[in-house]
């Protein structure tokens, strides 16, 4: 072949294949040559290449937007939106569950079509979707090129739903935590078949980018909540207390500190246990969240609590001491000592806390002086 000689790549449909062909004048006037090469082997391995390229600067993007400092739930729509422009679905969203129940917690839907993440709440995991996991059985993914497979397999449940929301093909892969599914990115719905990149790799790894992005976030939701969470009584501790007390000087409201201490607890450590010291520290710490509500009531430590009411009445804090003493008198064997002081500007509210912490000890002074009389 020379070089300079008219030559194009073409596909015979007649024999399936890839050619490469050229144009080559012949000596005798009139006359020219075709030369024709078989190239589909070559041919593959370029697209092949080409794909896996596109596939790869479209994963980068993704996993570059989950890990550019944008906060979650931007990051987690902006990287919904970026998949859309590659396989141009009518739905993208993310399913999370934890094998009980299943919920829709991110969507972008394509411009016209219905947004379902509001009917896809808290549903039975079971009833839902775990038919999709006979699916990944012999795949890494659910892959429905069309939803009538589930209507052959008997699955109508899944089949209904689908059509339900017009979908008539769907992607899903599932993401993992400790071995477990957690969600699934899935489904994408009536997803654009394309030989410009895999589309299945291409899911199936950002199906892993997603799943972790949303892991380290429940992962850092759970180290925040135990970092502010009493461990014996579940309630809040003095970490919370803090922040609370911080973001109350902030403002310019009322507030009522109250302060309250068990009485006794040593007496029932020596006599019957930690076990038992413990129980009744959590029958207090139930016995205040009962009165005030879990947002309100803090344990700071060994058998001291504090209850802070916000945006609350002199007489009507007034009301709420005297309640709790009332309703303490109903705590059977157990007893607490209690002060409280409110204030109309929460600026005075250190002044606050120490006069409810003295009264607290005066009233338990009252107490250990009464006992000791008996």
């Amino acid at each position: 072949m020379l070089d300079g000689s008219p030559h194009e790549t073409i596909y015979s449909p007649e024999v399936q294949q890839w050619m490469n062909f050229a144009v080559q004048p012949l000596a005798e006037p009139g006359y020219v040559s075709f030369i024709f090469m078989n190239i589909s082997e070559e041919h593959a391995r370029e697209m092949h290449v080409q794909r896996e390229r596109v596939t790869n600067e479209a994963i980068v993007r993704v996993a570059k937007i989950l890990n550019d400092g944008e906060g979650y739930e931007s990051a987690m729509n902006h990287a919904l939106q970026e998949i859309s422009r590659f396989i141009h679905p009518d739905r993208i969203y993310l399913l999370e569950t934890d094998g009980i129940i299943v919920s829709n917690t991110f969507e972008w839907c394509a411009e016209g079509i219905q947004s379902e993440i509001e009917t896809l709440q808290n549903l039975d995991y079971e009833e839902y979707i775990s038919g999709w996991e006979v699916f990944l059985r012999n795949s890494p993914g659910v892959i429905m090129e069309d939803i009538e497979v589930l209507r052959n397999m008997g699955d109508m449940v899944d089949y209904e739903n689908l059509k339900r929301q017009g979908i008539k093909s769907l992607m899903a892969f599932p993401f993992y935590r400790q071995g477990r599914i957690a969600g699934y990115l899935g489904g994408v719905d009536n997803f654009e078949v394309t030989d410009q990149f895999n589309t299945a790799e291409l899911l199936e790894t950002l199906s892993f980018f997603l799943g972790a992005r949303i892991t380290n976030h429940h992962l850092i939701h759970e180290l925040e909540h135990l970092g502010r969470c009493d461990g014996l009584t579940g309630i809040n501790n003095g970490n919370a207390y803090s922040d609370e007390v911080l973001r109350l000087r902030q403002a310019h409201n009322c507030v009522g500190v109250i302060f309250i201490d068990m009485n006794g607890l040593k007496v029932i450590n020596d006599t019957e246990g930690h076990l038992a010291g413990n129980a009744a520290l959590c029958t207090i710490a139930g016995f205040l969240v009962g009165l005030y509500g879990v947002d309100h009531v803090y344990r700071l430590g060994g058998d001291e609590f504090v209850v802070l009411l916000q945006h609350i009445t002199e007489s009507e804090f007034s009301s709420q001491l005297k309640r709790l003493r009332d309703e303490a008198s109903h705590l059977g064997n157990l007893s607490i000592a209690a002060g409280g002081q409110w204030i109309a500007d929460v600026v005075e509210i250190m002044n606050a806390i120490q006069e409810a912490d003295n009264a607290m000890y005066r009233d338990k002074a009252k107490y250990y002086k009464k006992k000791n009389k008996q």
